[in-house]
């Protein structure tokens, strides 16, 4: 190939005196382009001579292109693996996902399907009261008194579904127990019942069951699809950890400049309603929208001079595969005694503390309506119930208790460092006392 080169090169240039346009090249420059030409074959040449001295450990470097081009078309013919399921996909694997509340030493009660049925006015409906346990558990869910309907009165939603089948009781991020399905029930959710079954811890599980200080559980029909490789994360509240003086000092400051920047996004929420009162509306909003402006105008600004009285706590976990602590922070401000803003927020344990995400979602229904104040009374309207880690990736799931002065929520979400993320599962109840859902007519 070097040699057919250099004979083209010197056609070209002592050859071409005929051929136009080479002829009018004058013999300097033919001598020129020679020199130029020949300089450029030897540098091919000596890349080649080069190329080929280098050996690696599959020959020269010649070789060890096409042998990278073979290894490439035999790797695109082998068949690919499956992409990874997302997180709440491994956690559907398993089907249905429920919550499950202690109900006594030896039993777990979940529901399965909420407003089967009105509470009051039902003639017809026919159940026995179930013995209440001598000490109330998982009160947070109200699920204390249950009745067991008989076979007229089984709502269709639960009637496929036998007694003695077995499910899957998460009791911790490392610790899962079969339950047996003992008798379906029914449990007042509010104004209506909803339908659930009272399932039996087995006899040798009882003692691991009892052990557990945990009320607030996740139950499977099968166990949900594993994180490929599994991630050995230890997913737990960390009672004992403590932060340094100088660490907590920092915890206040970061709520208060959150605080405001929220604030600032809801009031401009507010404003934007009062311009456009159809545009976002919430059907529990209560009010006229440019009233719940000018309410708020003086309290907003006070907050965000600073004047807000704060009070805050805040639990340790280990939630995530560097194992460096997360803590939930819950706050609460007030003006002359009224609770006018609350929020959560999530922040990284490092050397100093750093704010990753919080929710004041709270804090824009209070602006919104008028609901129950006694709610906001306490730091009580969330709290982390229970730990998971079902499909082994190191991220936990967190069974997490709300409350937004008319309902209650024990949902499960997924832990990020951007906030918790909702999955499908959650329980629902109201939060009216009973009487307010009896007809004064009736």
């Amino acid at each position: 190939m070097i040699t057919l080169l250099i004979l083209v090169v010197a056609l070209l240039v002592f050859g071409s005196s005929g051929i136009a346009p080479f002829g009018a090249i004058s013999r300097k420059t033919k001598r020129f382009l020679l020199v130029v030409g020949i300089a450029y074959v030897f540098v091919l040449w000596s890349a080649y001579r080069w190329g080929k001295s280098q050996r690696l450990p599959d020959g020269s470097i010649f070789d060890h292109i096409e042998n990278e081009r073979r290894r490439k078309l035999a790797q695109a013919a082998q068949p690919q693996p499956a992409p990874q399921l997302t997180a709440a996909e491994r956690l559907n694997v398993g089907g249905p996902t429920l919550v499950a509340v202690r109900y006594d030493a030896t039993h777990v009660v979940f529901i399965i399907g909420a407003d089967t049925q009105p509470r009051f006015g039902r003639a017809n409906l026919s159940a026995e009261k179930v013995a209440a346990p001598p000490r109330p558990a998982a009160q947070l869910a109200a699920l204390e008194e249950l009745f067991q309907p008989d076979e007229q009165s089984l709502p269709e939603i639960i009637k496929h579904i036998s007694v003695g089948e077995q499910r899957l009781l998460e009791v911790s991020s490392d610790l899962t127990i079969p339950v047996t399905l003992e008798r379906p029930v029914l449990a007042a959710t509010g104004c209506s019942l909803s339908a659930g079954f009272l399932a039996a811890v087995p006899p040798d599980q009882q003692v691991a069951f009892s052990a557990s200080a945990k009320d607030y559980f996740v139950i499977r029909s099968a166990p949900a699809e594993s994180f490929q490789p599994p991630q050995a994360a230890q997913i737990s509240e960390l009672p004992n950890w403590k932060p340094s003086p100088e660490f907590e000092k920092q915890i206040a400051p970061l709520l208060a400049e959150r605080m405001r920047q929220e604030l600032s996004q809801i009031d401009a929420w507010l404003a934007a309603n009062a311009e456009n009162p159809e545009r976002g509306q919430d059907t529990w909003v209560v009010g006229s929208p440019r009233s719940r402006l000018a309410r708020w105008r003086g309290p907003d600004e006070r907050l965000d001079r600073g004047e807000g009285r704060l009070a805050y706590d805040w639990r340790a976990f280990r939630l995530t595969p560097d194992g460096v602590p997360r803590l939930f922070a819950r706050a609460r401000w007030q003006l002359d005694g009224d609770t006018v803003f609350v929020m959560t927020a999530w922040f990284r344990a490092d050397t100093k503390p750093v704010l990753l995400s919080a929710d004041s979602s709270w804090s824009r229904k209070i602006r919104s309506g008028d609901p129950d104040d006694s709610a906001w009374k306490n730091l009580n309207f969330q709290t982390v119930l229970n730990e998971f880690d079902a499909d082994h990736d190191g991220w936990a799931e967190l069974l997490v208790y709300t409350h937004d002065g008319d309902s209650v929520e024990i949902g499960l979400y997924l832990y990020t460092d951007f906030g918790l993320v909702p999955t499908k599962t959650s329980f629902l109840r109201e939060a009216r006392p009973a009487e307010s859902c009896l007809d004064p007519d009736e």
